[in-house]
């Protein structure tokens, strides 16, 4: 819980439905402006997917779907930066999941072997990171609803208890096809592991 006055600040059932159809009929390509807000603008972000690839049930042409809310911040325009898959688990999920039909290659996020997650959150080679940030900014949209940064974090969990957005893997007990999409991240890992090679 967030504490706001000595209050605790929780979002009710109703709260989060609106929120969510407010989002929902605001989603935004994620162009040069949208990113901005991600980086300047507390509050939250949330992702729908608007394209027919992936399966899991996504794709309506009548209804969107949240697949994915995070805080903005100030590092949280990683999700749409090539070289940053390493830092950004939306794109290690996406990039799992497109890895096979897009060719893209998985490699260590760095040299540095005190960086003990360096196979784990994987990164892609120049062109893969490229190809990656395209089929982003083509596939999904985004939207924000500002709220103050102390109760951001609170938020978000109640949003993603609220709509169990795919992509997000930590702390969403409801989303049934987390272990897929971790099964897929944990072939890139391995395959990370093996085009081990200095830049």
């Amino acid at each position: 819980m967030v504490l706001l006055n000595n209050e605790e600040k929780t979002f009710s059932w109703d709260e989060c439905k609106a929120i969510t159809n407010y989002l929902l009929e605001h989603m935004a390509n994620p162009d040069e402006e949208n990113i901005a807000k991600m980086v300047s603008e507390p509050g939250i972000c949330a992702m729908s997917y608007e394209g027919n690839e992936l399966g899991f049930g996504l794709w309506s042409p009548q209804v969107k779907k949240i697949v994915y809310v995070g805080a903005t911040r100030p590092s949280a325009d990683r999700h749409f930066t090539d070289g940053q898959t390493g830092y950004s688990t939306l794109r290690r999920s996406l990039g799992a999941l497109l890895q096979s039909k897009y060719d893209l290659k998985p490699i260590p996020r760095s040299q540095d072997e005190s960086d003990n997650d360096r196979f784990s959150n994987f990164a892609f080679d120049e062109e893969g990171e490229a190809k990656l940030t395209k089929w982003m900014k083509d596939n999904l949209k985004i939207a924000f609803w500002a709220t103050p940064p102390e109760q951001a974090e609170n938020l978000k969990f109640a949003l993603i208890e609220y709509n169990v957005p795919i992509f997000n893997l930590q702390k969403n007990p409801e989303n049934k096809y987390g272990a897929e999409i971790k099964m897929w991240r944990r072939k890139c890992s391995n395959m990370a592991q093996e085009n081990n090679y200095p830049d």
